[in-house]
C-alpha cells in the first residue's frame, strides 16, 4: 500500500473517533444545557405556587390556561419521609387545552404548611422530544461528517502529495540509476530537513557502488586478460614438449592431461569473464530476436560435432518465439542449453527442441533421475551423480547453466527445469 493510502486511512479512523466522541459531548452537553434552562423555569414556577399557598391565596387546581401545568395533593407524613422531596423528571404528560400527550419536563416538590399538613406539588412545562432531538442530531452529524470527511481527505492528500514530492523524485531518480552508466546528477530541492539528508545519503551510497562497479570490472577484465596470456603460454609450451619424440608414453599422457585441463581453466576463464559482463549489463543492444532461426543454426554446428553419438534431433516448429534481447547474448544462451543437451545425453539418445509462441523448451535423454532445481543453474554446480573423470572428459566447467539464467535475467526472461517422461527439460518463457 502506498504511503499516501497509509496515512490517509489512519487519518480517516483517528477523524471518526475523535467525531463521534465529539458528537456524544456536544449532545449530552446540549441536554444539559436545556435541562438546566428548563429546570430554573419550574423552580421559579413551583416556588411562586407555594408561596400563593402558604400565605393562604386561593390558586387554581390544575393549570394556570397555559402550556404549563401543575397538580398538587396532600401526602401523608410517612409518604413525605419516605420520599425524595425534589425530584425531575422527563415523560408524557396530558395537555388538557389541545386534548394530547406531549413530552414535558417534570418537577415534583413536597412542602409542608403552618399546620404540618405535607404537599406534593408536580409542576410540568412542555419540552423538547429528545427522540426526535436524537434523530436530528444524528442525522446532523452524519451529514456534517460527510463534509468534514472529504475536506480533510482533500486537504490531507493534497498536502501530503506536495510534502512527499521530494520523496518521489528521488524514488524517480533511484529507479532511472543504471550501474556502469552514465547517471544524471540528483537535482531534488527540498527545505525538509529529513529530505535533504536522505537525498545526501541515497546519492553517495549510490555513487560509492557505482565507483566499487566501475573497479570491480576493470579488475575482473584485466584478471582475465592475465590470467589467459599464462594459460596460452603454459599450452604452447606443453604442446612443444608433446612433439619430443624421446618422451614415454606414460610422459605423454600426463602432458596431454596437462594440456586438458589447462583448455578447461581458459574455458573457464573466458566463461566467468563473460558472466561478469552479463551481470554488469554490459550488453544493451536489445532487438526482437527469433529462437526458432538461432537454434536452427546452433543445431547445424552442434550435430556435425557429435556426430559420432548418433543423437537423433527432433525439431517441433509450431509458432516462433520471439524475445527482445541482445543477439549475442540470445545465440550464447541457445548454445550453452543445446550443447549441455548434448554432451550430458546418451549415445543414440534424443534431443527434443520445441518452439511455441509462449515458450521455447529443450529436453533431452541423459541421467535416468532429475537434478535438483534449486542448485542446477548455481555456478561450479555438477549434480550428486556426476562422475568427476566423466565431468573432465565432457569439458564441462559448471558456469553454463548460470550463464543462461544470467542471460534470462538480462534479457527479461525465465528458464525453468523439470523432469517430464524420462527426459530433462529445460523452458524458457518470457516473465511477462
Amino acid at each position: 500500500m502506498k504511503l499516501l493510502h497509509t496515512i490517509s486511512i489512519r487519518l480517516l479512523v483517528l477523524t471518526t473517533v475523535v467525531l463521534s466522541f465529539w458528537a456524544l459531548f456536544f449532545y449530552f452537553a446540549m441536554m444539559n444545557e436545556i435541562n438546566d434552562e428548563v429546570d430554573d423555569s419550574l423552580e421559579d414556577y413551583a416556588e411562586a405556587i407555594i408561596t400563593r399557598s402558604l400565605a393562604g391565596e386561593e390558586i387554581p387546581t390544575t393549570s394556570i390556561g397555559s402550556n404549563n401545568q401543575f397538580f398538587q395533593r396532600p401526602v401523608s407524613s410517612d409518604y413525605a419521609l419516605r420520599t425524595e422531596h425534589i425530584r425531575y423528571a422527563d415523560r408524557e404528560v396530558f395537555i388538557r387545552e389541545k386534548n394530547e400527550y406531549e413530552p414535558a419536563r417534570v418537577l415534583t416538590y413536597i412542602y409542608r404548611n403552618s399546620d404540618g399538613q405535607y404537599y406534593e406539588l408536580e409542576v410540568s412545562t412542555p419540552h423538547i422530544d429528545k427522540e426526535d432531538l436524537r434523530i436530528t442530531i444524528f442525522y446532523g452529524m452524519l451529514f456534517l461528517f460527510g463534509i468534514l470527511l472529504l475536506s480533510i481527505i482533500a486537504i490531507n492528500v493534497f498536502s501530503i502529495h506536495r510534502t512527499m514530492r521530494p520523496l518521489h523524485r528521488l524514488l524517480k531518480w533511484v529507479e532511472e540509476f543504471q550501474m556502469g552508466k552514465k547517471n544524471k546528477a540528483l537535482e531534488n530541492p527540498t527545505r525538509i530537513e529529513e529530505f535533504v539528508q536522505l537525498n545526501t545519503t541515497v546519492e553517495q551510497s549510490l555513487l560509492r557502488h557505482q565507483k566499487l562497479f566501475e573497479q570491480q570490472k576493470q579488475f575482473i577484465g584485466n584478471a582475465s586478460h592475465e590470467l589467459q596470456t599464462p594459460i596460452a603460454a603454459t599450452m604452447n609450451r606443453l604442446e612443444m614438449m608433446l612433439d619430443d619424440s624421446t618422451l614415454s608414453e606414460q610422459q605423454m599422457g600426463d602432458l596431454l592431461k596437462a594440456v586438458h585441463s589447462l583448455e578447461n581453466m581458459s574455458q573457464m576463464n573466458r566463461s566467468l569473464l563473460m558472466l561478469s559482463k552479463i551481470e554488469n549489463g554490459q550488453f544493451d543492444d536489445t532487438q526482437k530476436v527469433d529462437f526458432q532461426q538461432f537454434a536452427e543454426e546452433v543445431l547445424t554446428e552442434l550435430q556435425a560435432v557429435y556426430s559420432s553419438r548418433h543423437i537423433v534431433v527432433e525439431r517441433q516448429w509450431n509458432e516462433p518465439f520471439v524475445a527482445v534481447i541482445d543477439p549475442t547474448l540470445a545465440r550464447m544462451l541457445l548454445a550453452n542449453l543445446l550443447k549441455n543437451a548434448f554432451v550430458h545425453n546418451n549415445d543414440g539418445g534424443k534431443i527434443v527442441v520445441e518452439s511455441r509462441v509462449d515458450r521455447f523448451s529443450i529436453a533431452n535423454d541423459g541421467h535416468p533421475q532429475p537434478l535438483d532445481a534449486n542448485k542446477i543453474f548455481e555456478p561450479f554446480y555438477h549434480g550428486e551423480n556426476n562422475d568427476p573423470k566423466q565431468r573432465e572428459n565432457r569439458n564441462s566447467t559448471g558456469i553454463g547453466l548460470a550463464l543462461v539464467r544470467a542471460i534470462c535475467a538480462q534479457g527479461g526472461l525465465r528458464v525453468d527445469y523439470r523432469f517430464e517422461q524420462g527426459r530433462h527439460l529445460f523452458q524458457i518463457v518470457n516473465n511477462t
